[in-house]
């Protein structure tokens, strides 16, 4: 705009025109630095985790908030947090402590409102040889260990599984599997309709179906609110074994504990197994000795040294061990053990339980689900082209 000069006005009201035009210059300057620009948010709070992110301040979460429009209660909905924990980072006393929001919620609103550009990420696949994947047993060629280490963890079966289907003993292939000093370019022996039969059960049969995303439950993929429900153990451990990194790298990539993203592979985090204990466990009268799934979930539940309690339950280490290694409750796992009153209850004196209180609180804990936030979820099923970043749109502010 341009100043008002002429040599015909009074110069009073000249003066009083153009501080008019100086203001409203200033009042639109401030409309488009509050609705137009795109943020003002220092540039580290844009960044990908694994590029140096900075967590945002209150005043850059108010901002955010105010830009999008959206309520407390609509973005914690939004990332599966509650409205109460978000309101936390809200406020400048508890940033003074030292409390920052999750980088997986905050980055999921970036790229869910279009403010920041989606991370994007490469599966990274280990080269596997074509002809094991051969139908024809003349063609076929005998994985070496690598290869099968590599589609045993694609698979998401547990040792004991494989072990089944391929008419193996688990220690064996728990070996095989895992051990350092089992040469990873040896022949991995077995017959080519054992192979043939695993490749079917872990749903890899071709070297294209090994290349492609898996298949994941159409309900793991949907939005919070759509029908979205949380992958199981298996279901995450095939995702993360496709994308070729190691839990370590993802957790580096996302901002999480590389401890509770193992944690959530496992298939004690779904709890899909018993875990109660019979009363009769801990009384006088009436009394059994516990069966083993009952002691390992008494193990679990006071995070007790198994080699420990199996000297004084006077059993052997490697009965122990053996008992451990394999995960399937097989009948006999199921069946009082042979362990003396006597022997059991001075036990459970030397832990100090003298009632069952302790221990209903414990396994009632223990038997709770817990997986993946859907927010690191989301984020990671985006970075490696699974599902679309949502769409969302910032509602106009009145204020």
């Amino acid at each position: 705009m341009k100043m008002l000069q002429t040599q015909y006005l009074d110069q009073d009201l000249i003066a009083d025109f153009n501080s008019l035009l100086s203001g409203t210059q200033k009042v639109l300057a401030n409309l488009y630095q509050k609705f137009v620009r795109k943020n003002s948010m220092h540039p580290d709070v844009l960044k990908p985790f694994g590029d140096g992110w900075v967590a945002p301040t209150t005043a850059e979460l108010a901002e955010f908030k105010n830009a999008v429009g959206w309520s407390t209660n609509e973005l914690a909905q939004l990332a599966d947090v509650s409205p109460k924990h978000l309101r936390t980072y809200f406020t400048d006393r508890n940033y003074v402590k030292g409390k920052r929001i999750q980088y997986t919620t905050w980055r999921l609103w970036l790229e869910s409102f279009g403010i920041a550009t989606p991370v994007k990420l490469e599966p990274q696949k280990p080269f596997l040889r074509s002809r094991i994947f051969s139908h024809d047993a003349k063609e076929w060629v005998k994985p070496n260990i690598s290869e099968v280490r590599v589609l045993a963890t694609r698979s998401g079966m547990s040792d004991s599984a494989i072990a089944r289907i391929l008419g193996m003993e688990e220690p064996l292939v728990k070996h095989l599997l895992h051990s350092h000093k089992a040469q990873p370019t040896n022949p991995f022996h077995v017959t080519h309709e054992q192979w043939m039969d695993l490749l079917d059960k872990g749903g890899i049969r071709s070297l294209h179906e090994y290349i492609e995303a898996p298949k994941l439950p159409p309900e793991t993929l949907l939005p919070l609110g759509e029908g979205f429900e949380p992958p199981k153990p298996k279901v995450l451990r095939q995702f993360i074994a496709w994308t070729g990194y190691t839990a370590e790298q993802l957790a580096v990539q996302f901002g999480v504990e590389e401890s509770k993203l193992k944690f959530f592979t496992t298939n004690r985090s779904a709890r899909s197994y018993d875990v109660t204990i019979d009363e009769r466990v801990f009384g006088v009268e009436n009394w059994r000795a516990p069966t083993f799934v009952e002691l390992r979930t008494f193990m679990n539940i006071l995070s007790l040294d198994p080699m420990e309690i199996a000297h004084r339950l006077k059993f052997g280490n490697q009965e122990m061990k053996v008992a451990l290694a394999t995960r399937d409750n097989e009948a006999w796992k199921k069946e009082p053990m042979e362990i003396s009153q006597d022997v059991w209850f001075k036990l459970l004196d030397s832990l100090r339980i003298f009632n069952t209180d302790k221990i209903n609180k414990l396994t009632e804990r223990e038997g709770r689900a817990y997986h993946i936030h859907y927010s690191t979820w989301r984020l990671m099923l985006q970075a490696f082209g699974i599902v679309e970043p949502l769409k969302l749109e910032r509602k106009l502010n009145e204020k």
